[in-house]
């Protein structure tokens, strides 16, 4: 009798019975196992519960539109295939085994910026097995999906974003993914965001269907609802583009003798500007809506552009009087009586030109004509070798100069009281002009 063949059988006895037992069940239960067969039989649903526990928003990307979540994905299903009896293998109940040795669902991210959007491309994770057949997966992943902005509110602006399961090629007749109770959408595990504040997180599933089959397709759809936390943009955006309007502003006080009005002017509108670009670089280049803060610089800069009109505008009035023109008086009556006094202004008028100082008219033609009052007394000769004709001569000389300037000192005096005049409108209306774009700044940062 060949004994051969009864040794080894007595030799694989036991050596499987000093194996372990987790190696023995491993053995036998991936003995004849295809991953590439799915687990249910024809004309069979195959139920599969995700859950969906959210562990940080590292960041919303404005410029591309995009929301980049760190998640922890859940995935149960049966697999009778994968069962056993605990009895035989010493009452091991479950094993873990690397996910990529069995079937898992096809599960994609619907709306992923990626190339790679399966869920289990996303890194080897185990698979924990229990011996009634039922499979869980765990999946550590960092998601990045498309999310449109709405950028109108911004920088006090609120987004909901959604990321967007479902199976690529099992319809819902096949796969019935559905929302696990024991790990649905959770925050347990969520650390803050420094710039957004997480305000909800919601599921909702839903049947689709595609022109190309008939049947539908289920789609798991968690939405994230964040608030921007705009501290940081108030501090950094806002407050220097305030600063600069009323910089801007208060160069309308500045005084025109100093000849740095446009120069202040012009600098404040080239730092908005400037500013400008800074926050476009921030946000997404769409025309859908225009941001907040851009209304707001975009109003500055009109503002600042006004002011530099206006400097232009109190420049020509301050210089106006040295035209010799007179302020009206309707004008005269509105500025220096009503609107002086509202805005505290303390108008002190040149006392009017004295008329006696003025010529007669018959003195006046003695002058152009280059006449003068006889000076030599009777008796005397006018002889030009004589000295008393010098001295003649000299004093019509100087008579003449000193009745010149007897004439121009009405005119001088008319002349500096009408600049004078023109310099006080000047002044009113810059500061009338100041409250007003101070009003128009204040509204324009609180409304």
């Amino acid at each position: 009798m060949d004994v051969k063949p009864v040794l080894l059988f007595i030799g694989w006895i036991l050596a499987s019975a000093a194996r372990n037992p987790k190696q023995r069940l491993v053995a036998n239960l991936f003995r004849g196992y295809d991953k590439r067969v799915d687990p249910f039989g024809p004309d069979t649903t195959l139920d599969v519960w995700m859950g969906f526990n959210l562990l940080q928003i590292p960041d919303i990307d404005e410029e591309k539109q995009v929301l980049i979540t760190k998640c922890w994905i859940y995935l149960r299903w049966t697999d009778a295939s994968l069962a056993w009896q605990p009895k035989k293998y010493n009452n091991v109940k479950d094993i873990r085994v690397p996910s990529d040795a069995i079937w898992t669902p096809d599960l994609r991210i619907k709306n992923s910026v990626e190339e790679d959007n399966q869920i289990s491309s996303h890194g080897l994770t185990n698979a924990v097995l229990e011996s009634s057949g039922k499979v869980l997966v765990v999946y550590q992943v960092i998601l990045k999906t498309s999310c449109q902005l709405n950028v109108a509110s911004f920088p006090m602006d609120r987004q909901r974003c959604q990321m967007m399961f479902e199976s690529w090629t099992y319809n819902g007749d096949l796969l019935n993914i559905t929302n696990d109770d024991h790990f649905d959408a959770s925050l347990s595990e969520f650390t803050p965001n420094a710039e957004w504040e997480l305000i909800s997180l919601t599921n909702a599933r839903q049947a689709l269907y595609y022109p190309c089959c008939p049947e539908p397709y289920i789609t798991l759809t968690y939405t994230v609802t964040v608030r921007r936390r705009p501290r940081f943009f108030r501090m950094y955006l806002m407050m220097p583009c305030f600063i600069i309007t009323l910089v801007a502003l208060m160069g309308l006080l500045v005084p025109n003798k100093s000849g740095e009005k446009i120069s202040i002017g012009i600098t404040s509108l080239l730092a908005m500007i400037a500013l400008m670009l800074v926050i476009s670089t921030w946000l997404p280049p769409t025309s859908l809506g225009i941001p907040l803060i851009g209304w707001y610089c975009a109003i500055n800069i009109v503002i600042v552009t006004m002011s530099i009109c206006l400097v232009v505008f109190t420049l020509n009035i301050h210089y106006g009087g040295m035209r010799g023109h007179k302020l009206p008086r309707n004008v005269k009556t509105v500025c220096f009586s009503f609107l002086a006094r509202i805005l505290f202004i303390k108008i002190d008028l040149p006392a009017p030109t004295d008329q006696n100082m003025m010529l007669t008219p018959a003195r006046v033609e003695a002058v152009e004509a280059g006449e003068a009052a006889p000076i030599l007394t009777e008796g005397q000769h006018c002889e030009g070798n004589n000295v008393v004709d010098v001295l003649n001569r000299l004093l019509r000389t100087v008579e003449k100069a000193m009745d010149l300037h007897k004439r121009r000192m009405p005119t001088q005096d008319s002349l500096d009281e009408a600049t004078y005049e023109w310099k006080q409108l000047a002044i009113v209306l810059e500061r009338a002009l100041m409250i007003i774009f101070l009003i128009v700044t204040l509204c324009a940062i609180f409304f």
